[in-house]
């Protein structure tokens, strides 16, 4: 009798187990229907800055293009950047060691990802990221992703890299000292976009 109820308990614990389990994994793989109102985008921000070991490298203005759409999935792919610039021959991008000129490589084109949808804020990222630099004789490559949040109150597209990385891929010999393969600079800013009236994920 007691070998019964201790095989009915075993038994009862592990069906109760199998069903938590099949709960957590339904939750967590759930799909988002992401409503994107708006298509082709263009977005400007005055405030961009990236930084590496210490040193920050500001632009006063830096801009982006592409188009957005809706799309099912968590994570799911909502906007293509297809172009990306930083700073002008007029407003150049700067660093305490001089002028600095960014070159983003945008084929293929960053990807803008949805993850989370509160009260009218998308949060997730932007991947395929890479972008060359040269400040004095020092050039690098970096590539990786950032952490995006979309706000449809202000239109506003922040990005920051509070959990993604970026890395320096490739380095000259000029950038010894300054920067070197394998470092993780960080990128942040935030964009004006116009074309993208809203993001909502149910």
């Amino acid at each position: 009798m007691r070998n019964t109820l201790k095989k009915i308990a075993v038994a009862t614990g592990v069906a109760s187990a199998a069903v938590v389990l099949t709960a957590t994994q339904a939750m967590a793989f759930a799909a988002t229907t992401w409503t994107v109102t708006g298509g082709a985008f263009t977005a400007v921000s005055t405030n961009t800055v990236l930084s590496v070991n210490g040193l920050p490298l500001t632009c006063p203005t830096a801009g982006a293009a592409g188009s957005a759409a809706s799309a099912t999935g968590n994570p799911a792919t909502v906007g293509s950047i297809t172009s990306a610039t930083f700073g002008t021959t007029a407003s150049p991008c700067t660093s305490a060691l001089g002028p600095v000129t960014p070159v983003a490589t945008t084929s293929p084109a960053w990807q803008l990802v949805a993850q989370d949808y509160t009260s009218g804020v998308t949060t997730g990222y932007i991947k395929n990221i890479q972008a060359k630099l040269t400040v004095l004789t020092c050039t690098f490559n970096v590539t990786g992703e950032v952490n995006a949040k979309f706000t449809n109150s202000t239109k506003k597209l922040a990005v920051s890299n509070s959990t993604r990385v970026l890395t320096v891929s490739t380095a000259t010999a000029g950038c010894a000292g300054i920067v070197a393969v394998g470092d993780h600079p960080t990128f942040t800013g935030d964009y004006s976009v116009t074309g993208i009236t809203s993001i909502i994920g149910t």
